[in-house]
């Protein structure tokens, strides 16, 4: 396993995945705006990846709608919470150069978290985990090879949107084809990567469908909703417990909490 930034998360921090906002438009982001001003003055967030449904560099990030969510993240960054980001399939080309507009610290190959549940967690984006789509694993470990990575951002803007709107393209069309078994996060590989880490619980999004159980090696394994899903949000609580809910109600209570009283 590749090296893993570790630190220590406190009580309050908060964990989403699998944003997918569109770089190319201003709208639509509201919900994920909203979000961050209630996060004000929490400790830490974490995201799980796939913050933008594509990413390949500067040629996104002059795009309108990634400007407001820069905008957005640097602004929760000065007001002191300390935000982390793990890369996911979409968005593995973000870099220095967002981490510098953002205040955003990037955790390209995931994070070991300590203070959190009974004793380390291991927090991955979770496509890693679909060990039997051997097509996909290639395909990730070229287009994220050092050549690729060195070509990407000196692409034109033009050419690298369009090859962006390509690949994605043709990656839901190879998706539609799989099958479901294929596709699947294999419960093997987290019981493996977990114990590689010495982590007792694994966190990850990438599959868009809420989990939380114990496996038999005694991990827990916890997949966060979608962002906007019914279960997309795992908060930190007093030591260390951790705490799934929704991102809308969690917005929602912090409204209502600070609506004057007749």
């Amino acid at each position: 396993m590749s090296a893993l930034q570790s630190i220590e998360l406190p009580a309050g921090t908060l964990v989403i995945s699998d944003l997918h906002l569109d770089a190319a438009s201003a709208g639509g982001h509201a919900a994920f705006l909203d979000f961050l001003r209630a996060a004000r003055g929490r400790p830490t967030l974490l995201i799980l990846g796939d913050l933008f449904d594509a990413w390949v560099g500067p040629a996104h990030s002059r795009l309108p709608g990634a400007e407001v969510v820069i905008r957005a993240l640097r602004d929760a960054s000065d007001g002191g919470t300390s935000i982390w980001l793990v890369h996911g399939n979409r968005d593995f080309l973000l870099d220095d150069r967002f981490s510098r507009a953002t205040g955003v610290r990037l955790c390209p190959n995931g994070m070991l978290a300590s203070g959190v549940g009974v004793g380390r967690a291991l927090f991955l984006h979770g496509d890693e985990l679909c060990t039997l789509d051997r097509s996909y694993q290639r395909l990730k470990r070229i287009v994220r090879s050092a050549p690729a990575r060195w070509l990407a951002p000196r692409l034109p803007d033009a050419l690298s949107l369009g090859l962006a709107r390509r690949l994605r393209g043709a990656s839901k069309a190879a998706l539609a084809r799989k099958p479901a078994a294929t596709k699947r996060q294999q419960a093997g590989e987290v019981e493996l990567r977990a114990a590689a880490a010495g982590a007792s619980v694994l966190i990850c999004g990438h599959a868009h469908e809420f989990r939380d159980e114990r496996l038999p090696s005694q991990v827990r394994w916890m997949v966060l909703d979608a962002f906007g899903g019914p279960r997309d949000l795992i908060v930190v609580g007093a030591q260390g417990a951790l705490e799934p809910g929704s991102s809308r109600q969690f917005v929602a209570s912090l409204a209502a909490s600070r609506r004057p009283t007749a």
